[in-house]
């Protein structure tokens, strides 16, 4: 899996302010419809004269609440008390202003008195103004808890957005990384290979040099071709394998002595391009070219407990110290250049801590490169 598919499906879509806004409105009068019906015992009959002044207190709560968007909008970048007090404040003006209409609602609907009447002094017995604002800390704390869900739901999508951002900042990190560890084989590789040609021109070996370079040419347009951040089947990182030692078996002609030994299931598995190829041109440059003939590289793929070993190993000469872990590779590897280092950090990219490397040396002579990868099959 790459990257880029990985961190595709973080993000989320944040909901329509006004389809939130009209349903929390809706559950408000739906709540306290069910909260009368349950505890009076005449509400079937009379419930027109709860659920209609519930809808209109609901309506101009929703039309009191709706311009608190643009208000608290320009409140994120202020400072925390600043923003607690104007919350405050704001929502105790709105519930001072919200609470004698549902009042005078519920006077007109049980004792049919309007505003008109109140101000002829045509009131109910008993009747004080101050009744209004019954309930007032009660509106308070509704219009507390539709700030509190305005601003927990926006921060919680910006939180989701940063999140994404950051995981996009990360993954976009890991693939130029990628790029540039791949990118290092092909300079490395190049200036070998035109040196071999360039010393076959000199020798007038043209038909030779033709062909290395036809044979370099199609490798580097594999190479090209390959996405860094994507993974291919083994079968085709052999075939690229192949081109390489085409080139390389022109150089070293008979030294050099090359055997597969790969299971079918090994071949349909993915592994990250060009991976075996610094491996094999590490044991050329310290195995096959400081011997004089009957050089040999083995090149074999298992499945082996649900994962993928991978193994290069020459009877080259030995080192007199060969590190058996990537991390000492980095610090103090004498027969690992560019080529080996270059494998452990991709390695470290791609896969983490989900993978194995090791170097050793062989029971005879040479060396021995061990990868395990997880398996990974093509979608």
């Amino acid at each position: 899996m790459s990257f880029r598919s990985a961190f595709s499906n973080v993000g989320e879509t944040k909901p329509n302010f006004w389809t939130l806004h009209l349903l929390g409105w809706s559950f408000y009068v739906l709540i306290f419809t069910i909260e009368y019906a349950a505890f009076n015992p005449y509400a079937i009959k009379t419930y027109y004269l709860i659920l209609l002044p519930l809808l209109f207190s609901g309506l101009i709560g929703g039309l009191l609440t709706w311009p608190l968007r643009f208000i608290y909008r320009h409140l994120s970048k202020r400072a925390p008390l600043h923003v607690f007090v104007v919350i405050i404040a704001i929502c105790m003006l709105i519930a001072v202003i919200w609470t004698p209409i549902k009042n005078l609602l519920l006077l007109y609907f049980f004792d049919h008195v309007t505003l008109y009447d109140l101000y002829l002094g045509n009131q109910p017995e008993n009747f004080q103004v101050a009744e209004l604002f019954l309930t007032v800390t009660y509106s308070f704390f509704m219009i507390m808890v539709w700030s509190c869900l305005y601003f927990g739901i926006n921060y919680h999508f910006k939180l989701l957005n940063e999140k994404q951002l950051h995981l996009e900042a990360i993954r976009l990190s890991h693939v130029a990384q990628i790029k540039m560890l791949r990118y290092q084989i092909n300079p490395h590789f190049l200036f070998n290979t035109l040196n071999a040609i360039s010393t076959l021109v000199l020798r007038g070996d043209k038909s030779t040099a033709n062909g290395m370079l036809a044979r370099l040419a199609t490798f580097l347009r594999f190479s090209l071709d390959n996405d860094p951040e994507q993974k291919i089947r083994l079968y085709d990182e052999l075939k690229a394998l192949m081109l390489y030692l085409d080139i390389e078996k022109t150089r070293f002609a008979e030294r050099l002595n090359v055997k597969f030994n790969v299971e079918l299931a090994a071949e349909k598995l993915l592994v990250p391009s060009l991976l075996l190829q610094p491996l094999v041109e590490n044991s050329i440059k310290y195995a096959i070219a400081q011997m004089e003939a009957n050089g040999v590289i083995e090149i074999s793929a298992k499945v082996y407990n649900n994962l993928l070993h991978l193994t290069v190993a020459d009877n080259g000469p030995n080192a007199d110290s060969i590190p058996i872990s990537s991390a000492q590779l980095l610090i103090e590897s004498q027969r690992g250049g560019v080529g080996l280092k270059n494998v452990v950090e991709r390695l470290q990219v791609l896969y983490a801590e989900n993978h194995q490397f090791s170097i050793y040396q062989n029971t005879y002579s040479g060396c021995v490169v061990n990868i395990v990868l997880p398996m990974e099959l093509p979608e």
